[in-house]
């Protein structure tokens, strides 16, 4: 034994919510804020899926009309947009909305998710959910293109008929009842979502805050 703790936290995130690329930047920081504190201290973080949309046609909508409806008009879609990037930018992210002409159902890429923890564990995951939102956000990429996906898997070293056979539509949809269960039990309404130590913490918090509330349910 090393005598080091272990803080296990759980992030609940879709990969179309920008709120959740901003909570997971703010998580990242909190972390490292903590760090300081307890440098004997490994945080582990467990990636949980939340499809905020798993009823969208698996081939996804228009985005422009899509957040048009959600919000009610062209200037409400504006604020929006400029309150996240906003809040990005003091979060070291940035975000091409212009760029994105799909909001796609996510449920295979996280199925992608998934299969990347069983071949490579939370860091692989990691690496996977950033490259995802850096796709979607920054470049606009259809992250719910099977095909895309496919490719996106070989670079990460997972095989092709593997992630093929995950993402089929008689699949992808099979986890989705556990994750929303999951979040139900828990009382989450939407992501980003903390969990630790059975403290729940929703929204993409400041990293100061995030970090107390880790401390506290350390010392718990």
């Amino acid at each position: 034994m090393d005598g080091r703790k272990r803080l296990q936290v759980d992030f609940y995130f879709d990969l179309v919510c920008p709120w959740c690329l901003i909570g997971k930047r703010r998580l990242e920081s909190a972390i490292d804020l903590v760090a300081l504190a307890y440098p004997d201290l490994d945080v582990v973080i467990r990636w949980k899926s939340l499809p905020l949309l798993p009823n969208l046609p698996v081939e996804g909508v228009p985005y422009g009309p899509f957040y048009l409806h959600r919000l009610g008009s062209a200037a409400a879609v504006a604020v929006r947009r400029r309150q996240i990037r906003e809040e990005g930018f003091a979060a070291g992210v940035s975000f091409n909305f212009e760029q994105i002409e799909r909001m796609p159902n996510t449920l295979a890429a996280h199925q992608l998710v998934a299969l990347a923890g069983e071949a490579g564990g939370a860091s692989l995951q990691g690496s996977l959910i950033e490259r995802l939102f850096d796709a979607y956000f920054q470049r606009g990429e259809d992250i719910g293109d099977v095909e895309w996906l496919i490719g996106i898997a070989e670079t990460y070293g997972i095989e092709r008929a593997i992630a093929l056979t995950r993402m089929e539509l008689s699949t992808r949809q099979v986890p989705l009842e556990h994750w929303l269960a999951d979040a139900k039990r828990l009382g989450l309404s939407g992501v980003p979502s903390v969990v630790s130590e059975g403290r729940v913490l929703q929204g993409a918090l400041p990293p100061g805050q995030l970090a107390q509330a880790l401390l506290e349910s350390l010392a718990a």
